[in-house]
């Protein structure tokens, strides 16, 4: 038998198709996989957190990494009504068992504040100075405090954790030290849904503390003002994840209108020094 190299007829090897396109479909799907393996360990990482994190071991947490954040910028008067307030929406709220709410004043012009582990929370001076009312102070606070109840910290670390291990295993790396050194520990994001349950709770707060909701959209109108002096536009809804500012004060129309609790009653004023407890000397905490 006779063997015979035949020839072969041309362009036999040859994509139909154009080398470019084929490049840009195996392209997208692999930013398809990964995307859904982010946001797919993003998801349950955080959702599993919740259960599989106990109290205990979220306190360890806290105590192992907040030192560097404790509250030592206080003083006395300052502190003892910052947590008469905090005591008053802990009895309207439920607390999982074992969260001890810590209210920590960071003496800085950040107009801000923010839920983090072990049931610590942090305001800012820069927030603190534009309140214009207890009431406004009280839907602050529960607001936070309803983060922690919700256990949304732990959660928002769960999904952190999840979406650094799946770029961890993409990139073939085990480091997951950015997960403290980027600040996720402290300053945390939580989804636009976690924002506004955390606003129907505290409204029911206040409500069954103050009798009332007068005033309680005081808070978002501060942030309000503040995006808009200093030029900064909020993003359209579906490119935020937080809800924004105006739909937060309608909804609170709307649940107090709902519900049936008062919104035109008179506010509780801020004591007379509260400005001059915010700009005192410090006092640091033993």
């Amino acid at each position: 038998m006779k063997y015979r190299n035949p020839t072969l007829p041309e362009g036999i090897n040859t994509s139909k198709n154009h080398p470019l396109r084929e490049f840009l479909l195996l392209s997208l799907g692999a930013l398809a996989l990964v995307s859904i393996l982010v946001v797919t360990l993003g998801y349950f990482g955080g959702q599993l957190s919740r259960w599989l994190v106990s109290i205990e071991t979220e306190n360890e947490w806290a105590e192992r990494w907040m030192e560097p954040y404790e509250d030592n910028e206080t003083t006395p008067p300052l502190r003892s009504y910052l947590d008469g307030i905090g005591d008053k929406m802990q009895v309207a709220l439920t607390l999982p068992e074992g969260i001890r709410i810590q209210l920590i004043y960071n003496n800085d012009d950040t107009v801000n504040a923010y839920a983090t582990l072990g049931g610590r929370i942090t305001l800012y001076r820069g927030l603190l100075e534009k309140i214009p009312h207890e009431n406004a102070l009280a839907m602050l606070i529960a607001h936070e405090i309803a983060h922690i109840e919700s256990r949304d910290p732990i959660v928002s670390i769960g999904s952190s954790v999840g979406i650094l291990t799946a770029l961890s295993l993409l990139l073939s790396s085990t480091d997951i030290s950015p997960l403290q050194e980027t600040g996720l520990l402290t300053q945390l994001a939580f989804s636009r849904d976690m924002e506004e349950d955390a606003d129907t709770a505290a409204l029911q707060a206040v409500a069954d503390v103050y009798g009332h909701v007068s005033g309680a959209d005081g808070l978002f109108r501060i942030i309000q003002a503040e995006h808009s002096e200093n030029d900064s536009d909020e993003p359209p809804a579906f490119l935020s994840t937080h809800p924004l500012d105006e739909k937060r004060i309608e909804a609170i129309k709307h649940i107090a209108q709902q519900q049936g609790w008062r919104l035109d009653l008179p506010t509780t004023p801020l004591p007379a020094q509260f400005k001059a407890w915010l700009n005192s000397p410090a006092v640091p905490q033993p």
